[in-house]
């Protein structure tokens, strides 16, 4: 991974700590279950070790996972969300990763997962443009078309 990608994690990474002060942690999980990129807010409880951490990060990537074994039947997964009774978990894939969002229980979850959702889309539009410019060695056309397509819904 170059250094281009982890920078761009730890902006999003703080740009989704930003949207709400009831957000615990961040973490940015790679297909194996391991952590590539994690800001926390609050003090770690101590109770939680890093091995259960580890095991909490690969029940993430394997939900994920196994609900893509569905995406052509009932589409692609937005989010995956559990209410816990000290906190709410938010799993969005991005790309070959997947973006864990811990929060305070008595948040919103819906409202929460949009304004995640809308800064993790920003993020792609954000990569696409990166990419698209990298293999043709320019700047992306910003013809109204492209734009359209780049926009987050």
């Amino acid at each position: 991974m170059n250094n281009t990608q982890v920078i761009q994690f730890d902006e999003l990474c703080n740009n989704i700590l930003d949207i709400n002060n009831n957000i615990q942690s961040v973490s940015i999980i790679n297909k194996h279950g391991r952590a590539i990129e994690r800001k926390t807010c609050d003090q770690v409880d101590p109770q939680v070790t890093d091995q259960k951490i580890e095991m909490f990060f690969m029940q993430c990537v394997l939900t994920i996972s196994m609900g893509r074994d569905f995406d052509e039947e009932f589409g692609e997964i937005g989010y995956v969300h559990v209410d816990r009774k000290n906190l709410s978990m938010f799993s969005f894939p991005l790309f070959d990763h997947i973006v864990l969002v811990t929060s305070k229980a008595a948040m919103s979850p819906i409202a929460l997962a949009k304004k995640i959702s809308t800064a993790i889309k920003k993020f792609k539009s954000t990569q696409h443009a990166n990419n698209h410019s990298l293999q043709n060695g320019t700047w992306p056309d910003t013809s109204k078309q492209e734009i359209m397509q780049l926009t987050p819904a």
